[in-house]
Formats: C-alpha cells, sequence, structure tokens
C-alpha cells in the first residue's frame, strides 16, 4: 500500500473488553505502533502491540497471540475460529480465520474501505431523494435517519436501504402525502397515507413529544405507515426533548412460534430511550427474532449455514439450510416466552393503531406495489413533570454507577447500560468520520449517475 508512514500510530477500536481483535480506523502500515481506542469508555490506551504488515481501514487486527482452532471474538461474541496461528499485530481476515457461520469463498483483493462525513453523505441522499421524487420533509426525513444508521453501527437499516426506497418512490409505491394528525387530550392518532414510513414516524415522534410537555405523558397511535428503519432512533429523537420515551412496531412478516407451518408475526421491534447527563443517550432497541432476515438472506446468497435454533423450514421442522428458512419462518428470541412477548408487541403496534396487524401487514417484496399498513406505537413522559429532568439524569447516572461497579466473576465482562457502544461509536465517526465499503461506496457512484446528482466521494 503506498502512502502509509510505517513508523505512524496505528489507532484501532476495540467494541468490548473481551474482544481478542479491533477494527482500523485508519489504514496501517507494517511496523506501525498500535493505539487502542475503547469504545465503551472512549479512552485511548498505548500499546506494545507493532502491527506486522499493511492492513486497509476498517479490518481488523489481533490484540494477542490467538491460537488455531481458538475464537476470534468481537462485540464482546465469537465471530469466527482461527485456522492458523495469529500473531499480535497480525492481519485477522478470511485468510487465517473461519467464519462461525460458514466459511465463504475467499474475495478478490478487496478495497480500501472509504470514509465521508455525516454532513456531506446526508445531503449526498437528499440529492437522490429530491431527484427520485419525494417530498422535501420526507426526503430529510429519511436522509437523516440513514445517516443516524451508519454513525450508531446500525448498518442494517443504512444506505444499503436508500436504492430500494428510491425505486418505490419512483414507482408511486410509496405516497407523496404527508401524515394526517388527529388530537384527543393526551391521545394522538397519525394516519400516515401511505407515506414514506420514516417521515410518518417522525411526524408522530414529534407530536407525541409536543403533547407530553404539555400534558406531562402521551400517546401516539400510527397506522397506515411503512417500514421506519429502527425504533430506537424516533426513541432518542423524543427524549431529546427531555422525556422517557417508548416505541413498537409491526412490518414484513416472517416470525412464528416453534412449530409453525407459516409466519403469523414481524420481528415488531422495541425501543426505550431517556437522556443521560453527558449529552448521549440510554437506547435499548432490540427486534424480536433471534436473528435480523438480513442475516438469513446474506447466508442465503453465499450458501452458508445458519446455526441450529433460528428458523423453521415450510413443513415446521428445525433447519440450518438459509435458503429454505426464508421459505419458512424465523423463530423468535426467548422461546415461548419471546413469542409472548411479540404478540404482546403486536396488540399495541397493530391492534390498538387500527393498522394492518399480524399477518395483514403487506411484505413490500412480494407485493411491492401495495401499501404496507404498518403500524407504531409511541409513548412519551415528560421527565420533567414527571420527577425533574436533573434529578431524573442524577438517578439514572447511579444505576449507570452500580452497573459498572457491579463484582464479577473473573473473565466477566461488566454490564454495559443499552445505548453506551452506540453513542460511543457516535462520536467517534463524526470524529473520523462514517466508513463505507467499496462496494457501499461504488453503489452511490452507480446510484448519483442513475439521478444525475453530483457525489463528491
Amino acid at each position: 500500500m503506498a502512502g502509509l508512514d510505517p513508523a505512524a500510530t496505528a489507532l484501532a477500536a476495540q467494541l468490548s473488553p473481551a474482544d481478542n481483535v479491533a477494527t482500523l480506523l485508519r489504514s496501517a502500515g507494517a511496523s506501525s505502533t498500535l493505539t487502542i481506542r475503547d469504545m465503551g469508555s472512549g479512552e485511548r490506551r498505548e500499546t506494545a502491540i507493532t502491527v506486522a504488515s499493511d492492513i486497509p481501514a476498517g479490518h481488523k487486527v489481533s490484540l494477542c497471540e490467538i491460537a488455531p482452532g481458538e475464537d476470534v471474538i468481537k462485540y464482546g461474541f465469537p465471530i469466527g475460529r482461527a485456522d492458523a496461528a495469529i500473531a499480535a499485530g497480525a492481519h485477522v481476515h478470511v485468510h487465517n480465520v473461519k467464519s462461525m457461520v460458514a466459511s465463504p469463498p475467499a474475495p478478490a483483493v478487496q478495497a480500501m474501505p472509504h470514509r465521508l462525513a455525516a454532513d456531506r453523505l446526508r445531503g449526498f441522499v437528499v440529492r437522490c431523494l429530491r431527484a427520485a421524487g419525494a417530498g422535501e420533509a420526507a426526503g430529510d426525513a429519511l436522509a437523516d435517519h440513514l445517516v443516524e444508521a451508519h454513525l450508531r453501527g446500525v448498518e442494517t437499516h443504512g444506505l444499503r436501504r436508500l436504492k430500494p426506497y428510491i425505486d418505490r418512490i419512483r414507482a408511486g409505491s410509496i405516497a407523496a402525502a404527508e401524515p394526517r394528525i388527529d388530537r384527543t387530550g393526551a391521545l394522538v392518532r397519525v394516519d400516515g397515507q401511505n407515506a414514506l414510513g420514516h417521515h410518518v414516524a417522525a411526524v408522530a415522534a414529534d407530536a407525541v413529544a409536543d403533547i407530553a410537555g404539555e400534558t406531562g405523558a402521551a400517546v401516539a397511535l400510527v397506522r397506515n405507515s411503512g417500514h421506519f428503519g429502527f425504533a430506537g432512533y424516533y426513541a432518542t429523537r423524543i427524549a431529546a426533548r427531555g422525556m422517557l420515551a417508548m416505541v413498537t412496531s409491526n412490518g414484513q412478516v416472517f416470525l412464528g412460534p416453534d412449530g409453525a407451518r407459516r409466519a403469523i408475526f414481524s420481528n415488531d421491534p422495541v425501543a426505550v430511550a431517556a437522556p443521560l447527563s453527558d449529552g448521549s443517550f440510554f437506547e435499548f432497541d432490540m427486534a424480536t427474532s433471534v436473528t435480523s432476515r438480513a442475516n438469513v438472506v446474506l447466508a442465503a446468497q453465499r450458501g452458508e449455514k445458519l446455526p441450529p435454533g433460528l428458523a423453521l423450514d415450510r413443513d415446521g421442522n428445525p433447519t440450518t439450510d438459509a435458503a429454505a428458512a426464508l421459505e419458512g419462518v424465523l423463530l423468535a428470541f426467548g422461546g415461548a416466552k419471546g413469542f409472548g412477548f411479540v404478540t404482546a408487541i403486536e396488540l399495541l403496534s397493530g391492534i390498538l393503531t387500527g393498522s394492518a396487524y399480524a399477518d395483514q401487514v403487506v411484505s413490500k417484496e412480494t407485493d411491492p406495489n401495495a401499501p404496507e399498513g404498518v403500524g407504531h406505537f409511541m409513548l412519551a413522559i415528560d421527565l420533567e413533570h414527571a420527577i425533574g429532568v436533573a434529578s431524573f439524569k442524577d438517578r439514572l447516572d447511579d444505576l449507570i454507577d452500580r452497573l459498572a461497579a457491579l463484582p464479577m466473576r473473573p473473565g466477566m465482562e461488566t454490564p454495559r447500560y443499552p445505548g453506551k457502544r452506540r453513542w460511543a461509536l457516535r462520536a467517534e465517526r463524526l470524529e473520523t468520520m462514517i466508513p463505507l465499503s467499496a462496494a457501499e461506496f461504488d453503489g452511490l457512484h452507480a446510484l448519483a449517475a442513475e439521478l444525475d446528482v453530483t457525489f463528491e466521494g
């Protein structure tokens, strides 16, 4: 790699204290000294580790010796297994690691990931959406959401969604409409009128926060919406107004109970958010399936097997075949209790809102021109009305301190409060810019050419 300074310090992010690899934040040359940014605390620490070879930005570097057959740990979980001995400072990639799911064919030499500042990326997305015919408010809402997904590390709801949304907007499958709001006391009903789900949900989040500021608490019931991205975005949007927020949604159907021969629910997400004294947020955000459908789609494309316990085939039998899983059912987390939890969320998101519910929700894949009929539920509690914003933050800070001080057995990670990783990563990426793969970067150039908009990447 030309242009790398072998004497420079290499900066890498460690996402969990249990990780034995870190991700390089910029390209590193052989003989660089490795500095680690702890994504939990945000602190940097110098190491005695020397980078063994030129490594592109976004790739992994070993933090210790990893023996053949030993797990490679990232995010605090095994992501692969060493095929060969890996020395500290070595490049950790497909040449010496086997995926925990399966081993995909070794790709050609990958281009270095690119980095874009958040505001530049957002501006490009806005230009694309304007060119595709999206309204100003709807385009702004989707652009902000997609960029936030990359800032917080929720790439499954990021740029990979942009082209499909643009296709649906251009085809008229998503209406160029404004959500209609009807208020009764502290209850607001929002009819999305088949507009872009991100816009509908943003309007609902702002409306419920406005009302909660007057009344102390408010609920928004949203119908006739569409897929809205990641629920934590809307929960923190409400929480930024000095509130405790809860957001749920239903969506495309692919989840069912053990033994089911067809799906009945989506992996209905639930998010709870609140402000912290440091300006970041407590952000609990989870989908209710054991794994995301996107992971299953990716495994099917690669011809990989799934771990047991994730899915059923069309006959209701457990399967590790990703293609069979896509024709069958994904399972809820937590077995029967998890499935009961999904059913309860459907009461809020589907039944109560007056939207489509359960398997009435239309799949945008099998029937892309039909309205999805998605429903969302939002709750906002104004903290000043409740116990005072300052008091709430003090109490939440104390809870976080108590979690951090919890005695753990050797080798176990200290509990991490929800949102800590996302908001530390967001701060990091605002500083170092958003990393994009070569495929993502090329895709943006192709989209710019298709829509005849500028892309200054």
